[in-house]
């Protein structure tokens, strides 16, 4: 008996539906049996020829339909009493018995389906899908850049907690993309036709081409893994935590290094290493700190993957330092880099080449094909790959007749323009932001001490404290404390900085990533309203000052804001997690873009190569303006005056147009057919031209 007692204890402590469903059975069954054997042996009026069996069927007729009992009662005056009460009771009893139990245990079977579908405790039929490990403010970006992919896309997010947040969240940030992008279709097809217009926006419209399902879960457990089918997914993205995140390395401090990370990369990478994985596959980890980034080398050193997956670092803290450094240099790059960083227009593309020859590859292509701008030659895997501005993958491989190239070009190769930057405020990528501008020096005249950038700080007295007070930076001028709450006590530093100077000045405003998630971006939203209040004094009191001379640059860390900071007038750039979310999507759709995106992003020594879009103004890049061409034309012709003009003791810098900036603040990226592309240079544009000549 203890034994049974044991063993049913058991039963009812694991699987509580499975006793509750075997009680309701047993319970009705002998409840049926004890009113038929019942009812068989009154052997009354009605009932004399009836036997068990008949008895028992014509009690489970009774419990399902009351009307039923016309079957036993066939006359209520003639038949006794003690049958009446009896049918009268199987049928109340029953239907508690048996109706209410059984129809309350499907309800309970019902309810609990739905609650675990809604929470995503389902397991999932999947491949060829993007998994999202941990949650974080650059992870709506990575959702959303899906948008623009020309195929349907199937998204699925493990999270520990705020499920239901973070499908609203997304809802949202979907809905607002697609609405302000067909805003602009429709606009532009209200001038069309009938059937021009259809045609137009049936090719052009944005629909949902996204599916999203989070799930609330543990991101270290393997059930849960293999449940979103993450062996089959082509890209699996495992987040870091925000800074500003109270339980952001579980109180540890970022430079100890992020073990969860570590776990969930040694069990994603343990299940997609199995023999039935997919091949081939995309693990990117955000990696903030060295410590992290030297585990996940061991791992993948230490982990003999094969073909089965790639194992991408992606440092958040170096690549947003550098892109906040490079974009502060130049304003004007930053629609260029949305652009070109996401699926929405040209993006960058690889495909495997089996050539050494750089210059001549890349003028045997352009011979041969408009849709695509070759850009520079990659090591990826110890293969050999070249890597394209274009529409999409396809475009890379379409073919033009051979054309003469009759159109010419002549460059000067001048050395770039002073430039003056003013750092206001702090975040947490303050020194790879310096250590970039210190690359951007040494890439330009090769000496910190002579450069051709001037940096100015503006800070509150703890932060400036904590770098030293920038003394290790010799190309910083000036560090001026600033309390926000106080900053008519600064107001003799900005003037001076911002009026007194012959430069372009860039005013890089950064967002303390930090302060708590009610606290986003408040401090750089109440800098850019204090700049914004001097400019318009300075304007107001000297309408002859030319107010192009400011460049405003507001970084955000989170994406909702994007919008609002645009609406502002004098905002130049806007700079956001959007740009490393796109990152992210880029590298998990194509991981041999990455090494591209790491030359991209950071700059070398003279004699290196460091490849990157510049800007370079018409009047200086040309020894005299071009006349009106093709994008085609100008692409060719300035590739070979730049390849050309090189003396043979000299390693070429072959130079790549990607576009115009205008002198008006239109910014145009040559993509598509570039023959149909019309081009009409004026000396204050600027030519958008990837090369590693400063």
């Amino acid at each position: 008996m203890n034994k049974f007692k044991e063993w049913v204890s058991i039963q009812v402590a694991k699987h509580p539906k499975r006793v509750v469903l075997i009680l309701i059975i047993l319970f009705n069954i002998l409840f049926i049996s004890l009113s038929a054997a019942l009812i068989s042996s009154l052997s009354l009026s009605g009932t004399e020829k009836m036997n068990f069996f008949h008895a028992a069927y014509y009690t489970i007729t009774m419990i399902l339909d009351a009307g039923c009992i016309e079957s036993v009662i066939k006359d209520i005056g003639t038949t006794g009493v003690a049958l009446t009460i009896t049918c009268l009771a199987v049928i109340i009893i029953g239907m508690i018995t048996f109706s209410g139990a059984v129809i309350g245990y499907l309800t309970n079977i019902l309810n609990d389906f739905i609650e675990k579908a809604n929470a995503g405790n389902t397991r999932l039929y999947l491949s060829d899908h993007t998994v999202i490990l941990n949650w974080n403010t650059r992870a709506p970006e990575i959702v959303n850049d899906l948008l623009y992919s020309d195929n349907k896309e199937t998204v699925v997010a493990l999270v520990k907690s705020g499920s239901d947040e973070i499908k609203k969240e997304i809802e949202e940030r979907l809905q607002l993309t697609i609405e302000k992008e067909n805003a602009v279709v429709y606009q532009k097809a209200d001038t069309m036709g009938f059937f021009p217009r259809w045609r137009y926006l049936k090719n052009n419209k944005l629909g949902n081409n996204v599916t999203f399902i989070v799930i609330e879960g543990n991101i270290f457990s393997q059930k849960q893994l293999k449940d979103i089918r993450i062996d089959l997914a082509k890209a699996v993205m495992i987040l870091s935590n925000d800074p500003s995140d109270p339980d952001a390395d579980d109180g540890r401090h970022a430079e100890e290094g992020n073990p969860q990370a570590i776990k969930a990369l040694m069990q994603t990478a343990d299940i997609v290493s199995a023999g039935k994985a997919a091949r081939h596959q995309n693990i990117i980890i955000e990696i903030t700190d060295f410590w992290t980034y030297d585990i996940v080398q061991r791992i993948i050193s230490g982990k003999e993957l094969g073909d089965q997956c790639n194992i991408v670092m992606f440092h958040v803290e170096k690549f947003l330092g550098q892109l906040l450094a490079q974009l502060s240099i130049s304003p004007e790059m930053t629609p260029v880099y949305d652009d070109l960083f996401s699926n929405k227009g040209a993006a960058f593309y690889t495909k495997s080449v089996q050539t050494d020859d750089e210059i001549g590859y890349m003028r045997d292509y352009l011979s041969t094909h408009k849709n695509a701008i070759p850009l520079t030659l990659l090591t990826h895997n110890e293969e050999r790959c070249f890597c394209f501005a274009a529409d999409s993958q396809k475009d890379i491989g379409i073919k033009h007749a051979a054309k003469n190239a009759d159109y010419r070009v002549a460059l000067n190769r001048t050395p770039g323009e002073c430039k003056r930057v003013i750092m206001l405020g702090h975040n947490s990528m303050v020194e790879e932001i310096m250590n970039c501008y210190e690359a951007y020096i040494a890439c330009q005249t090769g000496d910190p001490q002579h450069s051709g950038l001037k940096v100015s700080v503006i800070d509150d007295a703890d932060s400036i404290e904590r770098m030293d007070h920038y003394r290790r930076y010799p190309f910083v001028e000036e560090v001026a404390e600033l309390d926000i709450y106080h900053i008519d006590k600064t107001v003799d530093t900005i003037h001076h900085l911002l009026f007194n100077t012959e430069e372009e000045t860039s005013v890089l405003i950064l967002s303390d990533d930090t302060e708590l998630d009610e606290n986003t971006d408040s401090t750089a939203l109440m800098y850019l309203i204090y700049i914004q209040d001097f400019i318009r004094e300075m304007v107001h009191k000297n309408p002859a000052y030319d107010r192009k001379k400011i460049k405003t640059i507001v970084e955000i860390t989170d994406p909702r804001h994007y919008d609002i900071v645009k609406g502002y007038d004098m905002v130049d750039a806007v700079i956001s997690n959007r740009f490393s979310g796109n990152i992210i999507t880029q590298i998990g759709e194509k991981e041999s873009i990455y090494e591209f995106y790491k030359d991209l992003l950071s700059y070398a020594p003279q004699g290196g190569q460091s490849k990157k879009p510049q800007l370079k103004k018409v009047s200086s890049f040309f020894k005299e303006t071009p006349a009106p061409c093709t994008a085609y034309d100008l692409v060719r012709a300035v590739f070979e005056a730049s390849v050309s003009s090189a003396d043979a003791s000299q390693r070429p810098h072959p130079a790549l147009v990607l576009g115009v900036v205008k002198a008006s603040g239109e910014t145009v990226i040559f993509s598509g057919d570039l023959s149909e592309i019309k081009v009409s240079l004026e000396a204050e544009d600027k030519l958008i031209v990837y090369t590693d000549f400063a």
